[in-house]
């Protein structure tokens, strides 16, 4: 999460990007990833998204990243943009 808050196309600071972080944090569920799937790969690090909403009992997929979107939905979990998400 740091490491994509960061990217340019943000512009945040390191003095930005932690208070979001903080507050993340605060709602935030953790999972012990179990699951292996092997569903995208043109970048397989995707896949542990994948995974995570899988093991997390995900009701839906927020992203950005056209390797996800692409899929339209996994195991019945659709994937949304943040602009679809929001109207679902």
């Amino acid at each position: 999460m740091i490491r994509v808050l960061a990217y340019s196309k943000f512009n945040l600071t390191a003095r930005e990007i932690d208070p979001i972080v903080q507050d993340l944090l605060g709602f935030s569920e953790f999972v012990n990833v179990k699951s292996r799937v092997e569903v995208v790969s043109a970048d397989p690090t995707d896949n542990i998204f994948l995974e995570l909403a899988l093991d997390g009992k995900a009701n839906v997929i927020v992203s950005g990243d056209h390797h996800l979107r692409d899929l339209k939905s996994f195991k019945d979990i659709p994937i949304l943009t943040i602009r679809k998400f929001l109207t679902f």
